[in-house]
């Protein structure tokens, strides 16, 4: 916890946006972190809960109150080896998590959360900018070799726990670099890339080995690592799209968020592409659906390419809560 009565003096702050008219002139990310003045106010309003729900509202369980204290108390890097000992990568997820551990705080039942998300981020950057997160190659190999299919999120934290331990870990990856959707369907005003590559860095000195363009059943066959490896993970992901068999889906202009998305990461990166470009500049822009894509990539983008238009269309009765575009 942090200060016994910070929920009763401080009111919840959060970070703040850069004006509309400035951030669609770029791709860079667009939130303004807090001072660490303001954090530590902040990390004092996470209460004494008997039951802290948001444990049960964070899905990797991070030891939230424990950390809002140190943060509070000033222990940057104590909280940050705290952080880290549940979550792989803390700078992602206090970027693009939707923040289910907000809605279940206590302080939520007046819409008033302790902003746990912002705090991580704060922490998870101190840690990068003072030096503390370093590789940690294992004392001891285990002799065993193990092939991981998929270099996103998922295949990335398994590589890097199972390398810590020993293994030799080899991550086949069918795009030409590391991260999966944070790097291709992410937008980078979401999260800048250097974030991926930063980690994918520090997994290579702990030992892990990507192999890029290398698409597992197409040039790269499974039953080579089936036979060359003593493990072998599947974190491939799930790209098919959920179509609609509507009248008028067979006319032009109508795309899946996941044959656009990437096309503008690849551009903002220079990577070379050899399909035709989807493009929004002078179009009126209809996004049909509610969930994350929508109101985080697909319609900002749209806007920052210039569309005429964005509208938005979903069967829920209103946006995904606490989502900011």
């Amino acid at each position: 916890m942090g200060k016994i009565t910070g929920f009763l003096e401080y009111e919840r702050e959060d970070r703040h946006y850069e004006p509309v008219e400035e951030r669609i002139k770029h791709w860079r990310e667009f939130i303004h972190p807090l001072p660490e003045a303001e954090n530590k106010k902040q990390a004092a309003r996470c209460m004494d809960c008997g039951i802290p729900y948001c444990h049960t509202g964070c899905p990797v369980n991070n030891q939230i109150p424990d950390w809002n204290d140190l943060v509070y108390r000033g222990e940057w890097e104590e909280a940050a080896r705290n952080l880290h000992s549940t979550n792989n990568f803390p700078e992602v997820t206090g970027r693009i998590c939707p923040a289910p551990c907000e809605a279940a705080c206590t302080l939520n039942i007046e819409d008033n959360p302790v902003t746990i998300k912002t705090i991580e981020c704060a922490i998870a950057d101190r840690a990068f900018e003072r030096g503390w997160v370093k590789p940690e190659p294992p004392s001891l190999k285990t002799g065993k070799k193990v092939a991981i299919v998929g270099s996103g999120p998922a295949g990335m934290a398994c590589a890097q726990q199972l390398a810590r331990v020993g293994h030799d870990v080899h991550v086949f990856e069918k795009l030409a670099k590391a991260g999966g959707l944070l790097t291709y369907g992410i937008p980078d005003f979401k999260m800048e890339k250097h974030v991926i590559a930063r980690r994918a860095a520090q997994m290579e000195a702990e030992g892990v080995i990507f192999h890029y363009n290398a698409h597992v059943g197409v040039n790269m066959p499974a039953e080579a690592l089936l036979r060359e490896y003593d493990a072998l993970v599947l974190a491939g992901g799930a790209e098919e799209a959920r179509d609609l068999p509507i009248p008028g889906r067979e006319l032009k202009g109508i795309h899946f968020a996941m044959d656009f998305l990437p096309q503008q990461n690849r551009r903002v990166s220079g990577e070379p592409q050899e399909v035709e470009p989807i493009l929004a500049a002078d179009k009126h822009v209809v996004v049909i659906g509610g969930a994350t894509p929508a109101p985080i990539a697909l319609a900002p983008r749209s806007a920052k390419a210039r569309a005429r238009s964005r509208t938005s269309r979903s069967c829920r009765s209103r946006p995904c809560a606490r989502t900011k575009c």
